[in-house]
């Protein structure tokens, strides 16, 4: 992702830091952010590299929770429709609940799925925070 800091500091834009540990919605969120000031262009001819690795450095349970959490905060928040963040969450969870009694090598899907289940739970009891993850 390239991007302009002209309209970026003009607006004041920033990384919410209440999405600790799981920076794609914090990408989601930055680039909607931005998209209200100007346009938001994807070029077929663009190339670019990926680093990151299939071995997680945020232990499954945490990146589960926060699978759902970010959803739904972004989603109250406004950066996230609510028709992307609810089939997001749902994602998650049905592929981490499928895929826990087979797991990739590289994935702690049960670990995932726990984490899931408690954002849902927490959703339910009102006391949802993507700030949560860091007590877990």
């Amino acid at each position: 992702m390239a991007v302009r800091l002209d309209p970026v500091r003009r607006h004041g834009i920033r990384v919410d830091e209440a999405l600790p540990l799981y920076a794609w919605y914090e990408d989601i969120d930055f680039t909607r952010l931005l998209g209200r000031h100007g346009a938001i262009l994807r070029l077929a001819g663009a190339r670019g590299v990926h680093l990151g690795t299939k071995l997680g450095r945020t232990p499954g349970r945490r990146l589960g929770y926060s699978q759902v959490a970010n959803s739904v905060y972004l989603a109250r928040k406004g950066t996230y429709p609510w028709s992307h963040a609810l089939p997001s969450l749902l994602r998650h969870t049905l592929k981490n609940a499928a895929r826990s009694p087979w797991p990739e090598p590289w994935a702690d899907r049960f670990g995932r799925l726990r984490g899931n289940l408690l954002a849902l739970a927490d959703w339910a009891r009102g006391r949802l925070s993507p700030g949560r993850v860091l007590e877990l």
